[in-house]
């Protein structure tokens, strides 16, 4: 007999009349609808109000408390321990409304459906790509740098559906090459998308550089990484660059990028370390291509271009950073760039979001875009608040 299993059961009985006793409120502040928005509730504060210890904290199920219905969750850790420290809920709000959220531990819970995935890809040296059911994106490791392939912004894929086609591009592209099938590329639509973006030694959409005297100085490629979470609602991890020169000394670089289920915008902290007491302008930027439009939304806070892949049939790939009102960017359109820049001193990290949208997926005009951004810009400044509500 399992006496394990016997012990869990002993357990569950015991703490489930208490575990359901108390309800999170979470609340849509804004008149505009969310759709599929992570929020982060502390999570010993969730065990303390269900009298529950960490051990049980795998146990539990989230729920809307008016029609049943689960919540896709996940825990997370946000130090470099990886213990957990808060729960993830996957929720949708309309404008200006409340969701009553209950919670139980469930031995028998099933595991939990991913929205994301990402890992390295050794079918071609060491790209290491991410994605969720709207966008995709790689960045370049020290293999492909070894290669002569330098690159160190970040590459965009374009999908219309929700299935997860970094397994298959990758698949694919290999067979092409093997069977010299050049319609096998992942540079070619099948229907499900296609790499049609030029990262180059530009910054992509969202790499990072310093900023002086109105030219980008930028790393190699990234030489450590680790993975911090795989899902099923969030995935991140981190990449570190080995240190290269700029005009005011040699700086490193360490970034945190993740990407949530629902969202076509991965969040960046980015911590540039240099030596001195002063300070540095870094960048955050998005290439703009030949014929593309760059633009800057009034109040500063929003980057987009609305840009031109190298296959003329994929139409438009846009791109766009946001950052909120806190991290006192400035933008700027230079060096080939639509730009936020960053003061900081050495260690002080700078945050901001920065993703794609594609012209034959869900952002079919540059307004639409546009909007979305204006959408994530707004969130932002007004996230969600959280309540506990006694029975």
């Amino acid at each position: 007999m399992n006496t394990g299993l016997i012990c869990r059961v002993i357990l569950l009985i015991a703490i489930a009349p208490l575990a359901t006793a108390q309800k999170l409120v979470v609340t849509n502040p804004l008149d505009l609808d969310r759709t599929q928005e992570v929020v982060e509730v502390p999570l010993q504060r969730v065990l303390e109000e269900l009298h529950l210890s960490s051990a049980q904290a795998s146990l539990l199920v989230a729920s809307d408390a008016a029609s049943g219905q689960v919540i896709p969750s996940q825990l997370y850790g946000t130090q470099a321990n990886g213990e957990p420290d808060l729960l993830l809920l996957l929720v949708q709000l309309p404008a200006q409304r409340s969701e009553r959220i209950a919670f139980h531990p469930d031995i028998h819970a099933t595991n939990r459906t991913p929205l994301v995935f990402g890992r390295e890809a050794p079918e071609r040296k060491d790209d290491f790509a991410w994605e969720n059911q709207q966008v995709a994106y790689r960045v370049y490791g020290p293999a492909l740098q070894a290669a002569g392939e330098v690159a160190s912004g970040i590459d965009v894929w374009s999908k219309r559906i929700p299935n997860f086609v970094i397994d298959s591009f990758y698949k694919r592209d290999l067979e092409g090459v093997r069977t010299h099938n050049p319609g096998l590329s992942y540079h070619k639509d099948n229907g499900q998308g296609l790499d049609s973006y030029y990262v180059g030694p530009s910054r992509g959409c969202g790499g990072t550089a310093v900023f002086s005297g109105g030219q980008l100085y930028v790393s190699k490629n990234y030489t450590t990484k680790r993975t911090l979470s795989n899902g099923p609602i969030r995935f991140a991890f981190e990449v570190s660059y080995a240190p290269w020169d700029s005009p005011l000394g040699s700086v490193t670089e360490t970034k945190r990028i993740v990407l949530d289920a629902g969202t076509h915008l991965n969040k960046i902290e980015s911590t540039f370390k240099f030596a001195g007491s002063g300070t540095l302008d870094l960048a955050a930027g998005l290439a703009i291509h030949e014929g593309a439009k760059a633009e800057f939304s009034a109040n500063g806070g929003i980057a987009s271009v609305w840009d031109t892949p190298q296959d003329t049939s994929a139409e438009r790939i846009a791109t766009g950073i946001v950052v909120g009102h806190s991290q006192h960017a400035k933008a700027l359109n230079a060096a080939d760039h639509a730009l936020m820049i960053f003061t900081r001193h050495s260690g002080e990290p700078f945050t901001y979001y920065a993703g794609s949208g594609w012209s034959k997926a869900d952002m079919p005009t540059n307004d639409a875009w546009k909007s979305y951004l204006a959408l994530q810009l707004k969130m932002t400044e007004h996230p969600l608040t959280m309540s506990w509500e006694k029975k």
